[in-house]
């Protein structure tokens, strides 16, 4: 498997196991249920729970279904890294054919995930009010 440098415009959050954001990948027909490493605005990492499709590449198109709060999401992307333990894919504006991906409902599940992290930090810390 070929490796790319990852290369972010926008920051990332962590997920955590139990954040509730889910994630699955379609590729080449098929869709394979993913654990979400971390998330932001222009794009995710992910980790599928079965194994990878030998197919899928650095530079392969695929779609990612986010699901969040009872809402879901289907973005258009590009594999911009692979690892052994997952994938980096890029969310761009548009896809080949124009059409729109939802970035900024992705961007508002970000944000929310981030100051979810950031007030559960807060309460370890106990800090004085």
């Amino acid at each position: 498997m070929a490796r790319k440098q990852e290369q972010r415009g926008t920051f990332r959050v962590a997920v955590k196991p139990r954040s509730g954001l889910q994630a699955s990948l379609h590729f080449a027909g098929r869709e394979w249920t993913a654990t979400v490493g971390d998330v932001g605005p222009e794009g995710i990492f992910i980790k599928l729970d079965a194994g990878a499709p030998p197919a899928l590449h650095v530079d392969s198109r695929v779609n990612v279904e986010v699901t969040f709060d009872d809402e879901k999401l289907v973005l258009h992307g590009v594999v911009r890294s692979s690892r052994a333990d997952g994938y980096g894919i890029f969310f761009p504006e548009r896809n080949r054919e124009g059409r729109i991906n939802p970035r900024d409902k992705l961007a508002k599940i970000t944000v929310h995930l981030q100051r979810t992290d950031l007030s559960q930090r807060l309460k370890v810390l106990k800090l004085p009010e």
